[in-house]
């Protein structure tokens, strides 16, 4: 039945019986919203009630005094069945509950029609999912997988009420085969049906969700070939012709951002955190810094779906609750931290104390990945991102028998597996490896 409250409406109906005109004027907005929906809604079940007397049935008493009519019912012979009640009150009242009720259930079943297939999930989910979330980047890279997987594919058309277990699971299979998927590619592609089936559960328009009822072997996943360890840290013989690349070209255009590169072998900090630190984050000792913020990239979608240019912007967090700490500076990294201020100073640079400024404004992360890919192309190495340096800065802390948990904490891991799993490569060139088994093999 309807969730109407009868003694509410008769409380509501009271209060506002005696008001006269004096009296709604003094009324705030609060109250004259209250008065307008009642008489609205008083109006709309007048109406319910004489389009049945005048359509359908009439109100009589029996000899007992009861009072009865009748209300449409498909299932009965008639298609109809009685309503009774001790007064007319309440027999109108259940008169009109009973059409309330059916004008809801309609709507319910319109909003399960117009709802009725992913396409039509896609956009509500996804407008879930960036309330969940301030990574912007994370929403459209969502946004991309549903262009390359699902945009065209006509199972996103069907009624989500005819998907079952087996349907879907050769759907999925299918595209494991057809697209040679991985298991992170995978997991980002399945996500988006399995959470939009969700979000119908939730809202009641399908009563489970099929793709929650079977997996995909691991076994028909493609297997992805770990990395060779050249490619994920800079060796030992490539870093200081990096590092000098970098003081090259700061002494030459007298841009610090250049210097981003050095300092970011010292500190292991990630692209978005090196950006975003600021001189007031250096304790007053300056043998720490407290990272507490990022630059990161933040994306906007037109109401057509499709995006605006990404803007990048500081903010006042990290990317985890790990991410906030303090970490240790090296003589190296204050050095190079001295060599920026004093620049910043000389040049009159400055932006709300950010230490790496170009004209005057805070530079964001492209001017540092574009500026080492352009040295490792000036020392013929292969192109290696400032992601590489934070890899190299793990793998050296590692080798030099730093604590892992000392390590995960420097870095901002929420867990030690992840630092050892992602982070941990060889840095050493194979005449240094070679020299090392000798060594290590030798009676």
């Amino acid at each position: 039945m309807c969730n109407f409250n009868n003694d509410s409406c008769n409380t509501t109906r009271n209060k506002w019986t005696f008001l006269s005109k004096c009296d709604i004027m003094d009324l705030d907005t609060e109250e004259l919203l209250e008065l307008y929906n009642m008489k609205k809604q008083q109006k709309k079940e007048n109406a319910i009630l004489q389009g049945h007397l005048e359509n359908f049935y009439h109100i009589w008493t029996n000899d007992k005094g009861t009072f009865l009519s009748y209300l449409p019912d498909s299932t009965k012979p008639k298609g109809r069945k009685p309503v009774t009640a001790t007064t007319k009150e309440k027999l109108e009242r259940k008169i009109i509950d009973f059409y309330l009720e059916l004008e809801q259930n309609e709507k319910n079943q319109k909003e399960q029609e117009r709802l009725s297939t992913i396409r039509s999930i896609y956009p509500l989910w996804l407008n879930i999912k960036g309330l969940e979330t301030k990574a912007t980047s994370y929403i459209r890279r969502i946004d991309n997988d549903w262009n390359a997987y699902y945009s065209t594919d006509p199972i996103f058309d069907l009624d989500i009420r005819t998907f079952t277990k087996a349907i879907l699971k050769e759907w999925a299979l299918n595209k494991v085969r057809d697209k040679g998927l991985t298991k992170t590619q995978y997991y980002n592609m399945s996500m988006i049906i399995r959470q939009c089936l969700d979000y119908a559960v939730d809202h009641e328009l399908i009563p489970l969700n099929p793709y929650n009822q079977f997996t995909v072997d691991k076994k028909l996943l493609k297997k992805v070939k770990q990395p060779e360890d050249g490619t994920q840290v800079f060796l030992t013989n490539e870093r200081p012709l990096i590092q000098c690349e970098a003081w090259s070209d700061f002494e030459e255009k007298n841009c610090t951002s250049a210097l981003a590169i050095p300092l970011a072998f010292q500190l292991g900090v990630r692209l978005g955190e090196l950006i975003a630190i600021k001189e007031t984050d250096i304790s007053s000792d300056g043998k720490y810094l407290h990272i507490q913020r990022m630059v990161q990239k933040q994306e906007r979608q037109r109401p057509d779906g499709s995006w605006y240019p990404a803007r990048w912007e500081a903010v006042e967090h990290t990317k985890s609750s790990a991410g906030d700490r303090t970490i240790y500076l090296t003589e190296e990294a204050r050095r190079i931290i001295k060599v920026i201020l004093e620049s910043n100073k000389e040049n009159g640079f400055y932006d709300n104390d950010f230490l790496f400024i170009h004209d005057g404004k805070r530079i964001n992360p492209r001017a540092v990945d574009t500026r080492i890919r352009k040295y490792c192309d000036h020392i013929n190495i292969s192109s290696k991102s400032t992601h590489k340096i934070r890899k190299t800065y793990i793998s050296s802390l590692l080798d030099g028998g730093i604590n892992i948990n000392e390590i995960r904490k420097q870095v901002g891991h929420e867990d030690e597996r992840t630092t050892l799993k992602n982070y941990c490569f060889n840095r050493k060139t194979s005449v240094e490896n070679e020299s090392d088994m000798e060594k290590a093999l030798a009676v």
